[in-house]
């Protein structure tokens, strides 16, 4: 899936328990952090984040199986982030879906992955999985991407100023929230 597909966002806002794995990638790794944070959000206020490294993963596959089995000292809910995740991934995600007990879901971000990619082959081959890549917007799509930032920090943006914050940022969204922070930190 896309990450501007409604499908991708409905995954992400209200998370089904069914699914074990959510695979973010793609060029714009800052926007599969958005979605990451976008899937902690939806996750609830109270849950509890455990970050996983690819040294970590590729050092003890078990572990990530394990932490989504764990049950949260305070009884909160749970989820994992593993970040950055590419092939040195694929034995903990194995395990992860092979394993019998549920558990916490885990979101992986990755960047770009090639369509042959053994961790990506694995996820969408998983009705336990979801993958979702990220693309740069462009043109309109990042306009609107400006102006939804904007109003998410109870800004306005006109659209000649968020046409400008996307030129500046070069459409990088991780630039382009940076720049509109400022404005609304200076506000």
């Amino acid at each position: 899936m896309k990450s501007d597909n409604p499908a991708a966002l409905k995954a992400l806002d209200n998370p089904a328990p069914h699914i074990r794995l959510y695979l973010l990638y793609g060029p714009d790794e800052a926007g599969s952090e958005a979605l990451a944070a976008r899937f902690g959000k939806g996750f609830g206020p109270g849950a509890e984040r455990v970050d996983l490294d690819g040294p970590t993963l590729r050092g003890d596959p078990a572990r990530l199986s394990d932490e989504a089995a764990a049950i949260s000292m305070f009884g909160d809910k749970r989820w994992i982030k593993g970040q950055p995740a590419g092939d040195e991934a694929i034995p903990a995600a194995e395990a992860l879906l092979e394993a019998n007990a549920t558990g916490d879901p885990v979101v992986m971000i990755a960047g770009t992955l090639r369509k042959t990619s053994k961790l990506l082959t694995l996820v969408e081959s998983s009705k336990a999985t979801v993958a979702i890549v990220s693309y740069a917007p462009e043109g309109r799509n990042a306009e609107a991407l400006a102006v939804t930032m904007a109003r998410e920090l109870g800004l306005e943006l006109p659209g000649d100023l968020a046409r400008r914050l996307v030129q500046i940022s070069g459409g990088e969204r991780g630039l382009l929230a940076g720049e509109i922070e400022k404005i609304a930190l200076s506000l």
